[in-house]
């Protein structure tokens, strides 16, 4: 059941995670992209307005996810995602209804995976609206997506829309299928680069690899970037020397090159250095558990 709080203060909190704190990979909320809120939202015709009950309703996400996701199409045409909770706070005579929107990212809608906001631990009031474009609570008239109304209910201005992503959206395994296990066998494999990786390149970009490697080398995945959550590709080649791997990650603007170095005792670790315009600098990776079985 998703986390339905009665609570009467809550903080307010920065978005963006520090590397040394946030050590766990990307979780199905974050995993959730684009493409999949998009699939996720199908043929609906969005919601005149959605409640505590009816977000009850919904099934979660997955496993360490305790609040219900809902799917916003902002009247600039961009796409955002939330994790809502409901409570109340104190109040001069009985307690108010408030909504706090726990995570929240809204992607560029011409630009697929890049964010233009991200944020985390935004309360809202009755009559307090929110806009999703710039991540920021709003006055009438500039820009909201959504209103937080007295009877306890989130409800759409104007073109934007609400949706529900009832479950996970991402595919599930394949039966049968077993996550390739880097100690399984002696020596440096191609594929021992795969899996998911917390990363940080000189304490600038840090954030999340979710890397594939197939039997001749080639390696295909994303970085997800901790302080913007945007997702970036990642491509590359294993080198014939078998625990070094030639890695781009392409941004909008530019390539960030990595020489990678795995670990050849326990394979749990990936060090080198990255180039980006001209100018090196050193970055390390620690490999991730296997996610928990998606529900």
């Amino acid at each position: 059941m998703p986390r339905l709080l009665s609570y009467y203060a809550l903080p307010c909190v920065a978005a963006g995670l520090a590397f040394a704190a946030a050590t766990q990979a990307a979780d199905l909320f974050d995993r959730h992209t684009t493409h999949w809120l998009k699939q996720a939202v199908g043929d609906q015709t969005g919601l005149a307005e959605l409640s505590q009950q009816q977000a009850g309703k919904l099934k979660l996400l997955g496993a360490g996810i305790d609040q219900p996701c809902v799917i916003i199409k902002t009247d600039e045409e961009n796409w955002a995602k939330a994790l809502l909770t409901w409570g109340f706070r104190k109040g001069a005579e009985k307690p108010v209804p408030v909504l706090l929107i726990e995570r929240f990212v809204t992607y560029q809608g011409e630009r697929a995976n890049q964010t233009a906001a991200v944020g985390k631990s935004v309360m809202l009031f009755p009559g307090f609206q929110f806009n999703f474009d710039i991540g920021q609570v709003v006055p009438d008239g500039q820009g909201g997506d959504v209103e937080f109304t007295s009877k306890g209910v989130l409800k759409p201005i104007g073109d934007a829309r609400i949706y529900v992503l009832n479950g996970s959206q991402l595919p599930p395994p394949a039966a049968g299928a077993r996550p390739h296990d880097p100690l399984d066998h002696e020596g440096v494999i191609p594929r021992d680069f795969a899996g998911t990786w917390r990363v940080s390149t000189d304490g600038r970009w840090n954030g999340t690899w979710e890397i594939t490697v197939d039997d001749e080398g080639t390696v295909r995945g994303q970085f997800v970037s901790d302080d913007t959550q945007s997702s970036y590709p990642i491509s590359g080649k294993t080198s014939g020397l078998p625990h070094h791997a030639h890695l781009n990650v392409t941004f909008a603007n530019s390539t960030l090159g990595i020489e990678a170095y795995l670990w050849t005792k326990d394979k749990s670790a990936l060090a080198g250095t990255a180039t980006l315009a001209g100018r090196e600098f050193g970055f390390y990776a620690l490999r991730q558990p296997h996610n928990a079985p998606e529900k």
